[in-house]
């Protein structure tokens, strides 16, 4: 049976009454907590005491996206007054970040498509990184991008705001974070600017913890951080934005190593974000393919996290499907474009390359040394980064990835 609409009002859903609500966002609440906890991500009790404390309604907007499409391929979309059981399960879902800016603000609140720009990360994640980031009570913080001030409130709690700075580089999320935190009471240093140059000017950091993908670790970062200090940021490539890397700054203060701790799907540091735009010959070359591209191209985000790692500056992309599926590889320089037909993968004309790189033949040599190393896995792999510039590893610093 439809839900009943209020008269003159048709669609809408009926009030829901404040005290039912409110029950529901407690238990929506305490269904989250129980499963932070289960999951061994609230083992660290201060990381308990900030759940308990920081509401996390009070930092996200009463219109967000979800990152699943609706039934016209749009971002489903969430609005509080219209639907506030809907978005108080989104908000308390600790498995699902909401989606608070498309396309840098360009977008209306409203169903649409779009590129996420900014978001309130899920919960889970949110967690695993602050484990993984060694906070003391006493640590100086950079955070880069503090967004709708969420993740910054947690921060404060453990060290107080006086020693957290934060940087945001979007003036219209930085306004909106810092209203967020006044109103719960956080003052910490909020910086708008970009993330990439830290904070100059002031005490080097304890810790430094970035918020969004990146592709290279800026080295101001290490100048500005104490040595045997801690850098966590989402890592990834052009191929895939997939890793969680923790470095340690070393003594000496010039330079960090350390590995992948795992894995974190974050959207792009704006800078970072891959754009191509293609400049390739007309004429292509064919030939066939040495593998069946099911075997290399679907593995696995892991997988493909560490061919990236061979071929960083390598994206890809699927089109058609069934016996019309393909995928198509360009070069961030947009010289060089591959695609490679699924079907009868073997014959003469399978794969079709523009330009002077042969993608798919950098893509399947780095499959081979996957494989020829028997798939290791992430946290094998590690980050050098001085002011040579960084380089990635596997096992030990000189161990190169790179052939």
């Amino acid at each position: 049976m439809d839900a009943p609409a209020h008269a003159g009002e048709p669609g809408r859903w009926p009030p829901v009454a404040p005290a039912l609500l409110a029950a529901e966002q407690e238990v929506n609440r305490e269904i989250c907590r129980e499963a932070l906890a289960s999951g061994g991500l609230l083992r660290e009790p201060w990381l308990v005491q900030a759940f308990n404390t920081v509401d996390r309604e009070a930092f996200v907007p009463s219109t967000v996206w979800l990152p699943v499409r609706d039934a016209d391929g749009l971002w489903q979309f969430v609005d509080r007054d219209e639907d506030p059981e809907a978005w108080h399960r989104a908000v308390w879902n600790p498995y699902q970040s909401v989606v608070t800016q498309l396309d840098a603000g360009a977008i209306a609140p409203a169903p649409a498509a779009g590129d996420f720009t900014s978001s309130v990360s899920a919960l889970d994640i949110v967690m695993r990184k602050l484990n993984c980031l060694g906070l003391a009570s006493d640590s100086g913080v950079l955070e880069i991008g503090y967004g709708s001030g969420y993740h910054t409130a947690l921060l404060c709690e453990r060290v107080g705001s006086h020693r957290v700075v934060a940087v945001e580089v979007d003036e219209e999320l930085a306004g909106m974070g810092a209203a967020n935190l006044r109103a719960a009471g956080y003052h910490p240093e909020l910086i708008v600017g970009d993330g990439l140059k830290g904070a100059p000017g002031r005490e080097p950091f304890d810790r430094v913890i970035n918020t969004a993908a990146l592709r290279r670790v800026p080295y101001a970062w290490i100048e500005q951080s104490k040595p045997d200090s801690v850098i966590l940021t989402p890592f990834g490539t052009a191929y895939s934005n997939a890793g969680l890397l923790r470095l340690r700054v070393d003594s000496t203060g010039t330079k960090a190593l350390g590995t992948f701790v795992g894995e974190a799907a974050y959207m792009w540091i704006r800078s970072e974000r891959p754009v191509v735009t293609l400049r390739v010959p007309e004429e292509p070359t064919r030939r066939r393919s040495p593998v069946d591209p099911a075997q290399a191209m679907t593995g696995g985000y892991l997988q493909d996290f560490v061919m990236g790692l061979q071929v960083p500056d390598v994206s890809y992309s699927h089109r058609g499907d069934g016996d019309e599926r393909r995928v198509q590889f360009v070069d961030e320089a947009g010289t060089s474009a591959t695609i490679v037909r699924y079907g009868d993968w073997w014959k003469d004309d399978a794969v079709t390359s523009w330009g002077p790189r042969d993608l798919w033949a950098e893509v399947t040599a780095a499959y081979a040394w996957y494989e020829a190393r028997d798939r290791p896995h992430i946290t094998r792999f590690g980050v050098t980064v001085d002011s040579d510039g960084q380089h990635v590893w596997l096992d030990e610093p000189r161990q190169s990835v790179l052939r």
